[in-house]
């Protein structure tokens, strides 16, 4: 197997149905995001269940990503998953309730981006990573410092206005939708 296919681990390498499901997903949350940003005088309930549903199928990749990822840490395979359960829990939670308060559900979407830019700037610093090529360590700590300064500036500043926050949050999704293409045909 050549070093540049390498991705998080042999056995990923081996589970084409989970490559399968990380590009799927990853086009899921990019087309959520596109939406959101082609769209942006669609209603903002809207926008956010798109990103919503994204969110939910993002943490289900990184769920199904930890139990498979057998060379990493098992505290870097439990982070990763703890992050992918926040984010289903969270995703759940606006999906099954689209009209709880629209800073609620801002706050929840701010909330599960900033795990999920964390778990990727550890990913993406940590020893592990050391098996993956170095344009896609720096490809998740991009997306990780984006995922964070987004997440931050919408949970300080939430007064700066709904469609803003959603553009802000869609391109972060886009963003880790990209990252989520890679990885699975990486």
């Amino acid at each position: 197997m050549k070093a540049w296919r390498f991705a998080l681990s042999e056995n990923m390498q081996k589970s084409d149905w989970v490559r399968a499901l990380r590009v799927i997903v990853g086009l899921i949350a990019i087309a959520a995001a596109v939406a959101a940003l082609i769209f942006p005088g669609l209603s903002v309930i809207t926008l956010l269940f798109l990103l919503s549903f994204a969110l939910f199928f993002l943490g289900i990749a990184r769920i199904v990503h930890s139990a498979k990822a057998k060379l990493w840490s098992k505290g870097l395979r439990a982070l990763y998953a703890v992050a992918g359960v926040l984010a289903v829990i969270l995703g759940a939670i606006v999906l099954a309730f689209p009209l709880l308060g629209m800073a609620t559900l801002v706050f929840l979407l701010a909330l599960a981006l900033l795990a999920y830019g964390i778990v990727s700037l550890v990913i993406g610093g940590s020893a592990a990573a050391s098996l993956v090529s170095k344009w896609k360590r720096a490809l998740l700590v991009i997306v990780g410092v984006l995922s964070v300064i987004f997440s931050i500036i919408v949970l300080v500043f939430p007064s700066i206005g709904l469609v803003t926050l959603v553009v802000w949050l869609s391109i972060s999704f886009l963003l880790n939708g990209i990252e989520s293409i890679i990885s699975g045909i990486e």
